[in-house]
């Protein structure tokens, strides 16, 4: 498996100091929201796996992201 929390080191480091963190906090909080990345990551893959070997019923477009308007 490729390293999924380095994929996503810039969006989170930037999206933190969009919400105003710096120094010591800034530091804190990006080692906790990377490690949050690979099991996230890895529920995703395990649910789609479900879904396509028929164990876990698929989702439709409507159930991930609600009703069009």
């Amino acid at each position: 498996m490729t390293d999924t929390n380095g994929d996503f080191v810039e969006e989170i480091r930037s999206e933190l100091i969009k919400e105003g963190y710096s120094g010591q906090e800034l530091q804190k909080e990006f080692k906790s929201r990377q490690a949050k990345v690979k099991p996230a990551v890895e529920k995703m893959l395990d649910d789609a796996h479900k879904m396509a070997t028929g164990e876990a019923k698929s989702m439709a477009y409507e159930d991930v992201f609600g009703e069009n308007e």
